[in-house]
């Protein structure tokens, strides 16, 4: 892919809200992407900081940078939504880099030959860097191409670290993109994985290009969405009890194997409860218990119980599945296309 006239567009989407801390360097790697033929579209919501004057100074660089502004800071989800709305028809791929994110030089080069190399594929991942920490590795290095309902499937067991939830390529649909490619709600709740969710959309109506290589840097910082959204209120298992309950009849394949999933991750959330009463964490420990309730998984003192007795058990299998990685044997039962 040499030239802009045989390479399909690439569009990289960034929302942001008071990025001026990270945004110039996330500019600043998309504008070093090898790939001939991609634009920047960059979403301001409503930010107070210097991100306007960060955005201005991109504007007439080698990669084109079409930006756009919110009039009122919006929810993010909402934000988010607006930004791939940004998108016009012409885009072949499409993905959104947080404003404090990076993608190596070649990252959007590498993803997209995989697309066109397999073009029954709708999602491509590579591994990531977060931290010191290389995540994905759990993939057979032999296969490039993978089932996508079993990637979903082995992500929602937490067996495996299947796809970088913000860091997908998505292909374009036929059909073009919905008015929300971001889910608000399920049920009577916020959906809060919202990356995860449209990811796992997108696998579950077919096979999955893997790049076992870490194209991508999600940063940890005190002011990314993890540490803002998830981490003060510990959203993290609510939000992926929520993704198994969503996709319960698309990614297993049977009522058995759902239930089996959502119990062990149930218990895995049980302790948690029992270890915020001990702390005296007693609000922690209600909403959680509140949430629970909507879902129909309220804890009985016979689900504590079971949950604490599993739980050497539990310590003892994520030992020997670190064990197994380490002498490349499968962590998890792929399936391929």
């Amino acid at each position: 892919m040499t030239s802009t006239g045989s390479s399909p567009l690439v569009s990289i989407v960034t929302p942001v809200y008071n990025g001026a801390r990270f945004l110039a360097e996330t500019m600043e790697c998309v504008q070093a992407q090898t790939y001939p033929n991609v634009q920047h579209l960059v979403l301001d919501n409503a930010s107070v900081d210097s991100t306007p004057e960060i955005i201005a100074r991109f504007t007439s660089r080698r990669v084109p940078v079409r930006a756009a502004r919110n009039n009122a800071t919006l929810p993010i989800i909402e934000s988010w939504n607006a930004a791939i709305r940004m998108i016009g028809p012409n885009t072949a791929y499409f993905r959104i880099l947080p404003a404090d994110d990076l993608i190596v030089p070649h990252g959007i080069e590498k993803m997209v030959d995989a697309g066109e190399q397999n073009p029954k594929v709708d999602i491509i991942g590579c591994q990531e860097w977060r931290g010191d920490a290389v995540l994905g590795t759990e993939l057979p290095r032999d296969h490039t191409v993978f089932d996508g309902r079993c990637i979903a499937r082995g992500s929602l067991l937490n067996a495996i670290h299947g796809f970088p939830h913000f860091h997908c390529l998505f292909r374009m649909p036929k059909e073009g993109l919905p008015q929300s490619f971001y889910d608000l709600r399920y049920h009577d709740e916020p959906l809060l994985a919202l990356d995860m969710d449209a990811a796992i959309r997108a696998l579950s109506k077919g096979p999955y290009a893997y790049i076992h290589e870490p194209l991508v840097t999600t940063r940890l910082h005190s002011d990314s969405i993890t540490s803002t959204l998830f981490a003060p209120e510990r959203m993290k298992m609510w939000s992926e009890l929520q993704l198994i309950d969503k996709w319960r009849s698309v990614v297993f394949d049977s009522h058995a194997d759902y239930m089996k999933c959502r119990q062990r991750h149930l218990r895995f959330y049980y302790r948690y409860l029992l270890l915020w009463l001990i702390r005296s964490q007693r609000e922690l420990y209600q909403k959680h218990l509140d949430l629970l309730t909507k879902a129909s998984a309220q804890p009985t003192p016979r689900d504590y119980v079971a949950a604490t007795l599993q739980w050497p058990i539990a310590r003892t299998a994520r030992t020997l599945k670190r064990v197994a990685i380490r002498f490349g044997m499968p962590a998890y039962r792929f399936e391929y296309t």
